[in-house]
């Protein structure tokens, strides 16, 4: 009977799961295979990058970096970077965000519905947190927990409310970066709310208990931290006390790193000129929308909250800048950008129709621009990184046969790769700079990177000698006579240790 009242349950709950999500198989799909079309090429090769190159079996810094979350994830997801696994896992966490923004928001226009969920999935910041493929699927749950977290709490019920800051608090736990994201849907739930006409006093009343909700979750997030006396300094925690800049300097410099990552491509977000203009193209189709409908509804107050509202929406898309310390933040952290394209989408689904030229088609163009723009960027991205991995994969390789072969060489003699490697021409010709593209991080080239090439892709198990040991050999007469690799003694033993001079 247990067992019988158990299945009951089980497929009860299916049932009503079914009845409230089954009108958003399309946008769910279609992000899915928007998802597959971008980042194919990611989920089906191994692209080391910065920490992915080190973290090949792991998750990277957890509670030291206030990221209690991540470290529980180990029970269900293994230290392991698994580019097929996590990179399908990842694609559908954020296609079912989506579907969770787009039943928050009543977006009810099908076209509308996939083409933010096109934007969502080829967004730069998703390419890039791909590149870290040990944790883009923690990453993505941290996503979805958000938006999940602000869709549980607008049901305005006690267990609504308790599920709400559980889930941020634990999105936060996770990757704090998403708390951002957490607050942008806030400020645009007062934005749709205002665009469909609802009550001035109630929005602000309303606007007024979800930061109260932000703030209890910011602060359940961090109470946990302290209750393991982990990290008393950790930045989200003391940046705001600690922190050299004001509080009106930091707002400063959030608006201005919104601005320029529209107009002049900071953290790589906007790619090239097409997606610039198609940028600017929704912008100014959005201002004639909420202009025309505020001119029709003749109510100043309702005007003046909805322009506050407006304001302050790119500060909550960067409040990190507020919360962090010294002003630094990873591009991967402003996932919260992409929360413009749902702006868009709430002000052109609230329109009302009327118009010689559609606004909406021309809405609709600028984010097909967009959206190709990131598409193919990914795969460049993907590419490059491949292309890169096996520049340096052949480089060292032919390295180490040259260390092998040194005079003197037995087995335990440490190696010294003093200097760095040479620019591959991949780079050269590469659509893009690192300055361009901030999420890149440390390429796979880098020195710091060179000993886990060695050891994880090359398969050597040679000893590298010390800091102290390279700073010795640097400073010896011999190592001032070597060329620089691959000319004729650049490799060559030095006291016991074979050094190459790279640069």
């Amino acid at each position: 009977m247990k067992r019988n009242a158990s299945l009951g349950i089980i497929r009860g709950f299916a049932a009503a799961f079914w009845e409230r999500w089954r009108g958003y198989k399309l946008p769910f799909i279609a992000t899915l295979l928007f998802g597959l079309a971008a980042h194919a090429f990611a989920m089906t090769n191994k692209l080391p990058f910065d920490d992915e190159a080190i973290y090949l079996f792991g998750k990277g810094t957890t509670t030291e970096s206030g990221r209690y979350g991540l470290e529980l994830l180990r029970l269900i997801m293994p230290d392991y970077s698994m580019p097929w696994i996590y990179g399908l896992i990842s694609l559908l966490l954020i296609s079912a965000a989506v579907c969770v923004i787009i039943k928050l928001f009543d977006i009810k226009s099908r076209v509308l519905q996939v083409l933010l969920g096109a934007l969502f999935i080829t967004f730069p910041a998703e390419t890039g947190t791909l590149g870290y493929m040990f944790t883009a699927a923690p990453y993505a749950l941290a996503l979805f927990l958000s938006a999940a977290a602000v869709y549980s709490y607008n049901r305005q019920t006690r267990g609504g409310l308790i599920a709400a800051l559980v889930m941020l608090a634990f999105s936060c736990s996770i990757y704090q970066g998403c708390f951002s994201f957490a607050a942008s849907l806030c400020v645009l739930m007062m934005i749709s709310r205002l665009v469909s006409g609802e009550d001035a006093k109630t929005v602000l009343v309303s606007g007024l208990r979800m930061l109260a909700m932000l703030a209890a979750a910011l602060l359940l997030y961090g109470a946990v931290i302290l209750f393991f006396s982990k990290l008393l300094d950790y930045p989200v925690l003391s940046g705001v006390v600690n922190s050299s800049q004001s509080i009106p300097m930091r707002i400063a410099v959030a608006y201005s790193a919104y601005i320029k990552t529209i107009l002049c491509g900071y953290f790589g977000y906007v790619r090239g000129t097409a997606s610039r203009l198609a940028h600017i193209a929704l912008l100014i189709v959005m201002a004639v929308l909420i202009v025309r409908g505020e001119v029709k509804r003749h109510d100043i107050r309702h005007s003046l909250l909805l322009a506050l509202c407006l304001f302050l929406f790119p500060l909550s898309c960067y409040c990190l800048y507020i919360l962090a310390d010294n002003g630094y933040i990873h591009a991967l952290a402003l996932y919260s950008f992409a929360s413009l394209y749902i702006l868009a989408a709430i002000i052109i689904d609230r329109a009302e129709p009327g118009w010689k030229l559609r606004p909406d088609a021309v809405a609709a163009a600028a984010m097909a621009v967009v959206i190709v723009c990131n598409t193919y960027f990914a795969n460049e991205f993907s590419l490059y990184s491949y292309l890169m991995k096996e520049n340096v994969t052949s480089f060292y390789t032919s390295l180490l046969t040259q260390v092998y072969e040194t005079p003197g060489f037995a087995e335990g003699t440490e190696l010294a790769l003093i200097g760095e490697p040479p620019e591959f021409p991949v780079e050269r010709n590469a659509c893009y700079t690192r300055d361009e593209f901030t999420l890149l991080g440390k390429p796979v080239d880098s020195s710091a990177i060179a000993p886990f090439i060695i050891r994880y892709y090359i398969g050597s198990d040679i000893p590298l000698a010390d800091d102290d040991t390279v700073a010795a050999l640097k400073d010896t007469a011999e190592f001032a006579e070597m060329p620089v690799y691959p000319y004729y003694g650049s490799v060559r033993m030095i006291d016991g240790t074979v050094v190459v001079r790279l640069s």
